[in-house]
């Protein structure tokens, strides 16, 4: 799953901020682990919310693998009929960056995102498709540092070494399960706040906590996008054509 918030004290020991990174590097690599799993096929409900409150509802099945630490995840679209059988098809590099596709039924065909679309609506929602493609930042895309820390949650924020989507973002991490309960997203100028996503209710599945309901609100709009974990499985056998443009073209393996 990539994304996280706001200001800092700037004068402070130079042994504190060593501490601060290496604390908050750990936390956000935590944050990382708890949300990975060799597989998982994901049954969701995407609801969109315009701010006057109507709602569209969209179901969705996501396929995710990962071998050799780089992950690909497969998003298909369920109903309703207008939006039925388009695919979202993304592609872990050994750069950290994702190649990333889409077939659209209508035109019959697929294109590839390019970057300059990475911080586009992904289906009219209120994530992105660079959000789709994952919601953290591991300690090879950016520097973290601690803002806060009390005795349930950490604020972390996270600046990218490349700022192609956002400029900054501040995640504040649950203590107990090491799960985003918050993440802002700033713009590429690292001040304007562009989006935040709040994680709405857990859950707990084979041992493993997740995030079972979440929300993208658009600041500038107030139009959100609440995403629920309708069945979830995690660490299962999955055929790797799933992960191909044959796939993501035809529907068939």
């Amino acid at each position: 799953m990539k994304r996280p918030f706001i200001t800092l004290i700037l004068l402070i020991l130079a042994a504190s901020l060593v501490w601060a990174d290496l604390s908050a590097g750990h936390v956000m690599t935590k944050v990382m682990e708890t949300q990975s799993s060799s597989s998982s096929a994901l049954d969701l409900m995407l609801t969109l919310i315009d701010p006057n409150g109507q709602i569209r509802e969209r179901r969705i099945q996501t396929l995710s693998q990962t071998k050799d630490g780089l992950t690909s995840s497969l998003t298909i679209f369920l109903s309703p009929e207008n939006v039925r059988n388009t695919r979202f098809l993304s592609l872990e590099k050994e750069d950290g960056k994702s190649e990333m596709w889409i077939y659209l039924p209508a035109l019959k065909r697929s294109r590839r995102i390019g970057s300059s679309e990475e911080g586009g609506s992904f289906m009219g929602s209120d994530f992105s498709y660079a959000d789709m493609a994952s919601t953290t930042y591991d300690e090879k895309q950016a520097a973290h540092q601690m803002l806060e820390e009390d005795a349930t949650r950490y604020i972390i924020q996270s600046i990218p070494y490349e700022k192609e989507t956002y400029g900054k973002t501040v995640t504040v991490v649950d203590k107990a399960t090491f799960l985003p309960l918050r993440v802002q997203f700033y713009d590429r100028d690292g001040t304007t706040l562009l989006k935040t996503l709040v994680t709405d209710q857990t859950d707990v599945v084979d041992g493993k906590p997740i995030a079972k309901a979440l929300t993208m609100t658009t600041e500038s709009s107030g139009h959100a996008t609440r995403l629920v974990m309708m069945q979830t499985r995690f660490d299962v056998p999955l055929n790797s054509a799933y992960f191909t443009l044959k796939f993501l073209e035809t529907g068939r393996l």
